[in-house]
């Protein structure tokens, strides 16, 4: 049953349509039980009709009076109700009421001008009519956890259990670490426990606590479980009862000392929705918050009458598995089995972004919205349903609601190296099987690439002239770049850089050596091979805005594949004798 407040107006608008002889208060339902589509239409019950004079219902939960000819119309033969394109319209599942004046019609008296015996006598009325309705809200509302306060929480949460925590309970603040190479946002919910080193005492926390990715700690209220506990010192509280992933460590920074003041209601409300979530049992939902609880995802079925199956995505550690079936165990409902498998290691995704980005930035503010899409885009794949196909727009979208991003394309996504880029469909098409985000290259042109040589001689050894290897990577990276701007292929073998390719293009002193262009290479000459560098050694070092490098110091160093439109830039040239062998 649902309650609405009737007001002041609402109340003297009815009664004074009624002393027109009018019809008050006529409920329909919103939508029409039988209506298909808009616009919909309401059938009056006592038609012709001459007009509607008030329309009152629910919008948002307030209680709201709609307009005419802006929310809805009479129809032009006087017998329906007729809601108009763009208007405001009730909530759904909602009655609303219709005043309105029939044709034919009596009316009971005629003196209803302000200020007239009649006129006073129904504003009275109407005055306390709505106080009552006030006071019926007021009652209402007191018996809602949502809606309670005070002294009606306290009877509303007594029913299960769970008293008002009163002043001179101890409390202090607990400060939670992040794990080393961790990514990503951390949640510690409300309720979360934290015990001595010996499990004796044991505080919990009073609201909820996120660590945005990349923050190192953060701390939250707490409080103790036992109201006669003595206070803690310093760094006591440092055991998770239940561990937290991503969490490292926890502690209380100083001395806990005792509440000067009662808990209040919005604290009440969310310990009594804890308990509740927390008290359910033999559903769907409870062994999915069981799942949830440990931090892993799995696909529930129901493959026979008394079975439920879990298959869980990827292969959990062997203290985390045990404590997953201990929690559904405890959850499952009474004589239903429930088997709990591994499943596949989700599918690592690799994504090739091409962005463009508001001109004039900073170098700093084009790597840091860098880090914030791949942080979006690593949640979006955490968060993709099971079983789901990812979705380009919503990709971009991320993108693009970066500020300083003013387009973004995806060029190519693998996953497990297999493409998955489908344009046509506007998808990732996974197969049906879980994903995760691995790697993600980003290619904007205002944020090139750096690539740095460094090359060492032996001593006694003619000496490389660094001015000299400087152009000849200059001339290589601008024909690089110049190809990413008539757009390389994925396949296409140019944007592949061996060290072998790239170390030919030196000028090197060494008897017998020749160099050769880009151009040249291009054209048929061969890349350098490790022998042919006699006692000089070369190292090349590609560095991406993401900070990830990647050395090839060695004919067997794995190659380095540009991304669709990457530039490079020279970062740096040195040229230093060789140490001797041990």
């Amino acid at each position: 049953m649902s309650f609405r407040r009737k007001t002041y107006p609402e109340v003297a608008e009815s009664l004074l349509n009624r002393l027109l002889g009018g019809v008050s208060g006529e409920a329909h339902p919103y939508p029409p039980a039988k209506a298909t589509r808009e616009p919909y239409r309401h059938a009056l019950e006592r038609p012709p009709v001459d007009r509607i004079t008030a329309v009152w219902g629910a919008r948002n939960g307030e209680t709201f009076r709609f307009a005419p000819d802006a929310d809805y119309v009479l129809s032009a033969d006087g017998a329906e109700l007729e809601w108009k394109a763009g208007g405001a319209r009730p909530d759904d599942g909602t009655a609303f009421e219709i005043h309105y004046l029939p044709r034919q019609r009596e009316m009971r008296v005629n003196d209803l001008y302000p200020g007239s015996v009649v006129r006073t006598l129904m504003e009275a009325v109407a005055l306390e009519t709505a106080g009552l309705y006030a006071q019926m809200e007021t009652v209402y509302r007191a018996g809602f956890l949502d809606t309670a306060s005070g002294g009606a929480l306290d009877h509303v949460v007594g029913l299960l259990g769970i008293r008002r925590v009163r002043a001179g309970r101890n409390s202090g603040e607990l400060r939670f670490t992040r794990a080393r190479n961790t990514a990503g946002e951390i949640t510690i919910p409300a309720g979360t426990r934290v015990a001595t080193a010996d499990g004796a005492i044991e505080y919990e926390t009073t609201s909820d606590l996120t660590l945005v990715d990349g923050q190192p700690a953060a701390k939250v209220a707490a409080r103790d479980l036992v109201a006669d506990n003595d206070g803690l010192p310093p760094d006591s509280l440092v055991l998770m009862v239940r561990p937290i992933a991503g969490i490292e460590a926890v502690t209380n920074p100083a001395a806990t000392t005792r509440l000067d003041r009662d808990e209040n209601d919005d604290e009440l409300r969310s310990r009594a929705r804890r308990f509740l979530a927390g008290s359910a049992r033999g559903t769907r939902s409870a062994i999915e918050a069981a799942i949830a609880a440990e931090g892993l995802r799995a696909e529930l079925e129901e493959p026979a009458p008394g079975l439920v199956r879990i298959t869980l995505q990827g292969v959990p550690g062997p203290d985390q598995f045990a404590r997953l079936k201990k929690a559904v165990d405890q959850v499952r409902p009474a004589g239903v089995k429930v088997d709990v498998l591994t499943g596949e290691p989700p599918l690592q995704i690799a994504l090739d972004l091409q962005l463009v980005s508001a001109t004039g930035l900073p170098e700093t503010r084009l790597r840091a919205l860098q880090d914030e899409i791949r942080s979006r885009y690593a949640d979006y794949f955490a968060r993709l349903p099971l079983a789901a196909d990812g979705s380009l727009s919503r990709l971009a979208g991320l993108a693009i609601g970066v500020e300083g991003v003013e387009d973004v394309r995806i060029k190519a996504a693998t996953a497990d190296g297999a493409d998955v880029l489908d344009v046509a469909g506007g998808l990732l098409t996974l197969g049906g099987k879980t994903a995760e985000l691995a790697e993600l290259r980003i290619v904007d042109p205002a944020l090139a690439t750096g690539l740095t040589l460094a090359v060492r001689y032996p001593r006694g050894q003619p000496i490389p002239d660094q001015a000299k290897l400087a152009a000849a990577v200059e001339a290589a990276i601008a024909s690089l770049n110049l190809l990413a701007e008539q757009g390389l292929a994925a396949d296409d073998a140019k944007r592949v850089l061996g060290w072998g390719r790239l170390t030919r293009l030196l000028p090197l002193p060494h008897a017998g050596w020749t160099s050769a262009s880009f151009e040249a290479q291009l054209g048929g000459a061969a890349g350098a091979s490790a022998g042919e560098v006699g006692e000089y050694t070369v190292q090349w070092v590609f560095t991406r805005p993401s900070a990830l490098s990647q050395v090839l110091e060695s004919a067997a160093a794995p190659a380095f594949a540009l991304a669709t439109g990457e530039r490079l830039s020279l970062a740096g040239v040195s040229v230093e004798v060789k140490p001797k062998a041990a």
